[in-house]
């Protein structure tokens, strides 16, 4: 059996917005971990394992926050 390898993925939300941001990812469990990485332009960083990376873009994409996903 192959370990599962982790991805991560940047995204930015209005700074008000990461705590709400925050709490909606926790209510899907074990989705992602979210990390802050810098909080007044609103960027966060998620970590996640690769087999969940269609469902976690499409929870991005519903929620009642806009969301950025940035590229490199």
């Amino acid at each position: 059996m192959e370990k599962d390898q982790g991805e991560t993925l940047v995204c930015r939300v209005a700074p008000r917005d990461i705590d709400l941001f925050n709490k909606l990812l926790e209510g899907y469990d074990n989705l992602a971990l979210v990390t802050t990485l810098d909080s007044s332009l609103g960027r966060i960083v998620l970590r996640f394992a690769a087999a969940a990376r269609k469902d976690l873009l499409a929870v991005l994409h519903c929620l009642p926050i806009p969301v950025a996903i940035e590229t490199a």
